[in-house]
């Protein structure tokens, strides 16, 4: 065994069937991204989309909202190019069933229109009606074993009251938005959603639009013709609101918005995820390739004796086929098998594979086998060809396989290019990925936990925190925001009390009792001692107060922190014009990722509108027993999730690459030494020494070496640097390169030595 690893045909044959399976899994890994990709949302038809809302702030910076202004439905309604306009509604609601609860359940609210254009039904099911509801059979399937039993029972949603259940809709498999419940949108939201039918500034509502055939919808011009300007602002509504429409086939991509609907994956992902393995499927076919050529060097004589009798291109090419047909077969069953295995894996972490039938496994199995049978028998006949062309007038030697070095450097310097590039990415994303989940996120994220609790607007999460705080001290408190909550909202805040002020600036702002800043464990920078005590706020007075972050400042030309404990301002939560005393200043913390600048954050001190538990405990499991807390690390990880398992399956892509890459460079050392054996013998007759038979064997091929890594370095540069891997909120800077180019240097000092360690052997057997 030993011997047949040593011998170029041997290895060349393994790195071969090793190089042909990696590469034919990997596309068929892409085959299944793009049938999945291609398949999800398919079953909507129509000229549909989806309307969402960027509000470019002042300051510079962007709020994107999946939703639209509730302005833009009687606009949107009276366009002769549209057909039709639906209106949908989303509540995370606890759903009693007799003495069942089922908490966080996602509840549509849903018109006649929107019910009928995302097709949630495929029989011919009618629209939601009032004081009804339909239920998903998943979720039926939470209540009972038998779904259809629960016709004509009722539900209680929250504080929306009882529905009666008229239907249990099994949803199409390739639809990525699932509702657990669906209810008519008239009879619940749209009173209130009327009432903001004037609010170009703000977003309310799902919108979906359906166009007339060969029209178009210029967005921008609604808003031109319908927002009305804010006196005394100093933007425009044009340049202040920008919609956009999105396909309804692109509905399952994750933008990062903070209110999205149905998203299954980021578009950036699956790019990241088809460059990884459309370079590795790349690299495979240059190790076979590689494999092929050192196998068919050494039958050089063969090939010469055939040319010599009258053999021609073809007999030869359908010998060497034929002697081959034992890889194509391993291969065959290896890259099946891995694939079927591997699937299980993949459908489990990223479920937009889950809604791939067996239909589309049966393909993507006869695409991979083409595909596999394809690239053996072309490559086999390209390597043949260029062989018996480059040895056709040449005398049979043991020394002819020199003219077909350059076959040899081709696939280094592919491989080597290719493998560069891939590390030096996979290094830069993996270790931003690292500092991401590593960084300071201005609060104590790894003593801090959180409970999402029932009740909006009541007294029940006060009630918890108080009880915790009796018996434990200090550690709890309550929010209308937690950790990594992406359903930010803004405020936009003035200091005039008039909106006639050109500081008009929307900023973010969340609902917290009195000891906010203890139980995140932020540094009081400066405290307003002339106002009340902290845990006897209130509003008596008519003023709201709040605590500010350090970021604040930049609103008002960066005052210092004395000056800005003293400011007041104005602000609109709903119900007109309140005066905003500031009580505290705090250190800066980040709401969500880690990016380039602290927002401005604003903390009203109200707790009856906090519905989310928070706690400072490093053991918070016997603080309360009702409540199932989680950790603020956990939060992260699920913001992180999808990266991560990318990151995963993408080192493990480059680990395959750098054996397969070992693999190639002891063959084609082997081969080489091979094609210089003569000259290697007369070198060491001669007194030559072990280095300068290396120098004079792969001197080039070391500067093909270098060569070819640095252009993959620079090559993963620019991608890095340009962006053309859009990943969220990653920042690249000099460690990640230098580490990288590291990591590159290392791969290409470990290829050299090996090519050093084949030569010493050879140079010590001969």
């Amino acid at each position: 065994m030993l011997t047949f690893l040593s011998s170029p045909k041997g290895l060349s044959s393994i790195t071969g069937i090793f190089s042909l399976s990696l590469g034919t899994i990997l596309l068929g890994v892409i085959i299944a991204f793009v049938f999945a990709d291609n398949r999800i949302n398919n079953g909507i038809t129509g000229n549909i989309y989806k309307i969402e809302t960027q509000f470019n702030l002042p300051n510079g910076e962007q709020v994107n909202s999946s939703q639209a202004p509730a302005a833009l439905i009687p606009a949107l309604s009276s366009l002769n190019e549209i057909k039709r306009v639906g209106i949908t509604h989303r509540e995370i609601i606890n759903v009693l069933h007799n003495t069942t609860e089922i908490k966080e359940a996602q509840v549509y609210a849903l018109d006649e229109a929107a019910f009928n254009m995302l097709s949630f039904s495929s029989n011919g099911i009618a629209a939601v009606e009032n004081n009804q509801v339909y239920l998903s059979s998943t979720f039926a399937r939470q209540l009972t074993n038998n779904p259809a039993s629960l016709i004509g029972q009722t539900l209680k949603l929250g504080k929306l009251g009882r529905f009666q259940i008229t239907q249990v809709i099994e949803l199409d498999e390739s639809l990525s938005i699932k509702p657990d419940l669906m209810i008519a949108f008239a009879s619940t939201f749209e009173p209130v959603i009327q009432s903001h039918y004037g609010n170009w500034y703000d977003t309310h509502v799902h919108l979906f639009v359906e166009l007339n055939n060969n029209t178009s919808l210029n967005l921008d011009q609604v808003v031109l013709e319908n927002a009305p300007q804010i006196p005394g602002a100093p933007f425009t509504p044009s340049s202040f609101i920008h919609l956009s429409k999105r396909p309804i086939s692109q509905l399952h991509y994750d933008l990062a918005l903070p209110d999205e609907l149905g998203t299954t994956f980021a578009k950036s992902s699956l790019y990241l995820i088809y460059g990884v393995c459309g370079f590795s499927f790349l690299l495979g076919c240059i190790g076979f390739f590689s494999a092929v050529s050192s196998v068919q060097i050494s039958h050089l004589e063969r090939i010469k004796t055939l040319l010599s009798i009258g053999g021609s291109y073809g007999q030869i090419t359908l010998s060497a086929l034929l002697d081959n047909k034992l890889s194509l077969l391993i291969a065959s069953v290896l890259s099946l098998s891995v694939f079927y295995f591997g699937m299980q894996f993949l459908s489990a972490e990223f479920p937009l594979l889950t809604i791939l039938s067996t239909a589309h496994m049966w393909i993507i199995s006869i695409c991979m086998l083409l595909l596999l049978a394809s690239m053996y028998i072309s490559i086999i006949c390209l390597v043949i060809r260029k062989i018996v062309a480059s040895q056709e007038d040449q005398t049979i030697s043991r020394s002819a396989g020199v003219s077909t070095i350059w076959m040899t450097q081709l696939t280094i310097v592919m491989q080597t290019l290719i493998t560069a590039l891939v590390m030096f990415v996979a290094v830069s994303v993996t270790y931003e990925l690292f500092s991401a989940k590593q960084a300071d996120y201005g609060y104590d994220i790894s003593r801090t936990h959180y409970a999402k609790l029932d009740g909006h607007n009541d007294r029940f999460p006060t009630r918890i925190r108080d009880n915790i705080n009796t018996n434990h001290g200090r550690v709890s408190e309550v929010s209308s925001w937690r950790p990594f909550d992406k359903s930010a909202n803004y405020i936009s805040v003035s200091t005039a009390q008039q909106k006639l002020d050109e500081q008009l600036t929307p900023v973010h702002y969340f609902f917290a009792g009195p000891t906010i800043s203890q139980v995140l464990a932020l540094e009081v920078i400066s405290s307003n001692q002339t106002t009340l005590a902290l845990d006897k706020v209130n509003n008596d007075d008519g003023k709201t107060r709040v605590i500010v972050t350090q970021a604040f400042s930049k609103l008002f030309d960066n005052i210092q922190v004395d000056q800005l404990i003293n400011h007041q301002f104005y602000a609109d939560f709903g119900e007109g014009l309140t005066n905003i005393e500031i009580v505290q200043v705090v250190s800066n913390f980040y709401l969500g990722k880690v990016k380039a600048d602290f927002d401005p954050i604003m903390i009203v001190l109200d707790d009856t509108k906090a519905n989310t538990l928070l706690v400072k405990h490093d053991s918070p499991a016997n603080l309360v027993s009702q409540l199932s807390l989680n950790s603020s690390e956990q939060a992260l990880d699920a913001e992180f999730s999808d990266l991560s398992k990318i990151v995963f399956y993408l080192l493990f892509v480059v680990i395959l690459n750098i054996v397969l890459i070992a693999m190639n460079t002891i063959a084609n050392s082997l081969v080489d030494a091979e094609r210089h054996s003569d000259s290697l013998h007369i070198m060491k007759q001669l007194g030559a020494d072990l280095t300068a038979i290396f120098s004079f064997i792969f001197k080039k091929n070391v500067y093909l070496y270098l060569a070819s890594s640095l252009i993959g370095v620079l090559l993963g540069y620019i991608i890095l640097y340009q962006q053309l891997i859009p990943l969220d909120h990653m920042q690249f800077s000099f460690y990640h390169y230098a580490l990288s180019l590291f990591v590159v240097v290392t791969l290409i000092a470990f290829i050299i030595s090996l090519n050093f360690g084949v030569i010493s052997k050879k140079y010590l057997s001969e």
